[in-house]
């Protein structure tokens, strides 16, 4: 029921970023096959984060961390733990990262103090 009433909220909420508009930043999530916190991750939030107010502020990037796009190459070897996840700002600064996947409302609670208000 807690969960039921975690994506009545976040779904009910106005949309934050109208099309077109710029984002405020990326949410990069660095995973792994045969993580199972990863999994999780992509199998509960990962499905409708795009969706969000959250994911159209700052959308949501995969980057698997044996595979990485150059972009990310670097950013992908220094990770020890999965999943692990980096909010940057519009101007591509890291302003925050947390890692691990505890379940879905601690997700949120670490992504909101991660952007702020």
């Amino acid at each position: 029921m807690k969960i039921f009433l975690i994506l009545l909220f976040f779904f009910s909420l106005p949309p934050l970023a109208l099309a077109g508009e710029p984002s405020s930043g990326r949410l990069i999530v660095v995973v792994t096959q045969g993580c199972p916190y990863c999994q999780q991750f992509k199998e509960t939030i990962g499905r409708f984060y795009h969706k969000t107010a959250i994911g159209r502020r700052f959308p949501l990037v995969e980057v698997d961390q044996f595979n990485p796009p150059a972009e990310f190459e670097d950013l992908a070897w220094e990770i020890k733990f999965l999943p692990t996840f980096i909010v940057y700002n519009r101007n591509g600064k890291e302003i925050a990262r947390f890692r691990g996947y505890r379940g879905e409302e601690p997700f949120w609670v670490d992504l909101e103090k991660a952007i702020g208000p």
